[in-house]
């Protein structure tokens, strides 16, 4: 399904939106340096906003709230309705992100009176029918769907003859799935997503192909369904979409293929939901894991079998072994003995022997397993508290198979543990560490401050200007070279 022409159009839009967000954050960070030296607060609250919103589109929610709140802040202060309840909206969209839809939706409730009031503006009308979408969306997902359908109506109504109609048809046809009414909620979102794809709005493409697959697979309709969940996983995948609702596509292609597919499908499922969920946990600096539990059980049960296996090799061949004599001698038993009696006690005497042996290894199992357990846990941590302190991490060639090297375990392990205990993955947990450093170095050698960019990423371990100032700005919700100026301000 995916050629050439796709993976050219999913890497184009990628490096397209990086390109633009990369500068659009430089203009918001010079703008917010120009507005504080003018003391300039309507566009201090605007650029605040928009600091937010980039945020929030990089799922760094912890530094989106506080720039939503500071905006609403400086607006209170001055009396600007409009910048206000848009921040408030920043605000509802990155509690929709957390999962506090409640909360999501009293913000939007009390933001949609002042846009409706105002919608004969170009940008209130356009935040307006966001939040009508937002209503009806989030009312249908909470099973409420009075409420959904009442702002559906007021959104299809208010859309006709617009780009914005298929969103309003897409949210309909959601409202009808979710009322079981699946022919009509089928041909809907079909229709919707047509114009999705021409609109390169790939994530509410891939999202309408999944509600297309839940509705055959409601329908037990599984072998047309699983073509759908099978399409979502690899645009998710093409096109780097990390969004939870897809998870579901993942998990029905696990069920599917644990029931139909070969050996080689249900490892290569297994395999694409773990690295889904590795990078969307990982991609979060609020952690968010509903479902990790299920995750990390599945994930250490795996590796576990797997580093158990040559140990076990030995139990189960003494294991198969002694079936295989007890069965035979049952065989010669039964040939030289004619007797039915006789042959049922022995039997059951084999029975009783086997099921003795299965239990001696299944108790001895988990006593390994939870061995295993606690040793990962404590040598890990120590081996990682050791690394952290001899500051290895400055070391700009240092990486994950070293720290592999150095603890002296399987390389899937070591990730998946610094995972777990640091809610990152390596390169994450790495740049952190060296920031920390950093900041600790300009708090106590002042002069520092005084060095060049280029000098600081030197220090502190980075290969380039850019990944010591896209990691900076991940850490401290600053570029280098604005937290410096403002700290010598």
């Amino acid at each position: 399904m995916f050629g050439k022409t796709q993976n050219d159009k999913a890497e184009f839009l990628r490096q397209k939106n990086n390109d633009l967000v990369e500068e659009n954050l430089r203009i918001i960070d010079s703008t917010i340096s120009t507005a504080y030296r003018l003391n300039d607060k309507v566009v201090l609250s605007e650029a605040y906003i928009e600091k937010g919103n980039y945020f929030l589109e990089q799922r760094n929610y912890n530094n989106a709230l506080k720039n939503f709140t500071i905006s609403k802040e400086l607006s209170t202060e001055i009396k600007d309705d409009f910048t206000f309840y848009s921040s408030l909206v920043g605000i509802a969209k990155t509690k929709e992100n957390l999962h506090e839809t409640k909360e999501s939706i009293v913000l939007y409730e009390t933001s949609l009176p002042y846009f409706e009031k105002h919608k004969e503006q170009p940008k209130s009308f356009s935040i307006y029918l966001s939040i009508l979408g937002k209503l009806s969306y989030l009312y249908s997902k909470t099973n409420h769907l009075n409420k959904s359908d009442y702002y559906n109506k007021i959104e299809l109504s208010e859309t006709v003859d617009t780009a914005n109609y298929q969103y309003a048809l897409k949210n309909k046809g959601i409202i009808d799935f979710y009322k079981k009414d699946y022919n009509s909620a089928f041909n809907t979102l079909k229709k919707a997503q047509q114009t999705f794809w021409k609109q390169n709005d790939i994530k509410w493409y891939v999202i309408s192909e999944q509600f297309l697959g839940e509705i055959l697979y409601q329908q037990k309709r599984n072998k047309e369904a699983i073509q759908y969940f099978e399409n979502v996983v690899e645009f998710s995948k093409q096109y780097k979409i990390l969004d939870e609702e897809l998870r579901l596509s993942y998990e029905r292609v696990v069920e599917y293929n644990e029931k139909y597919g070969n050996n080689r499908d249900k490892l290569l499922s297994v395999n694409n939901l773990l690295s889904f969920d590795s990078l969307f946990y990982v991609a979060d600096h609020t952690v968010l894991k509903p479902n990790l539990e299920k995750y990390e059980n599945t994930f250490l049960k795996t590796e576990r079998n797997l580093l158990k296996e040559k140990n076990q090799n030995f139990k189960k061949t003494s294991f198969f072994g002694l079936v295989a004599i007890l069965i035979f001698g049952g065989i010669v038993f039964y040939k030289m003995n004619q007797k039915h009696q006789k042959k049922k006690n022995y039997l059951q005497k084999c029975l009783d022997e086997i099921m003795i042996i299965e239990a001696d290894i299944k108790e001895e199992n988990q006593v390994e397993k939870t061995k295993f357990e606690v040793e990962i846990d404590e040598d890990f941590e120590q081996s990682l508290q050791l690394f952290e302190e001899q500051k290895l991490f400055l070391n700009p060639k240092f990486s994950l198979n070293d720290l592999v090297l150095e603890l002296n375990a399987n390389r899937t392990i070591v990730s998946y543990y610094i995972n777990r205990s640091r809610s990152k993955n390596f390169n994450q947990y790495i740049n952190e560490l060296r920031i920390n450093h950093l900041l600790k170095r300009i708090e106590n050698e002042p002069n520092l401050k005084k060095y060049t960019i280029d000098s600081l990423a030197e220090e502190t371990g980075f290969n380039s200007r850019k990944t010591f100032s896209d990691a900076f700005l991940e850490h401290t919700g600053f570029r280098p070279s604005q937290y410096l100026r403002n700290i010598l301000e």
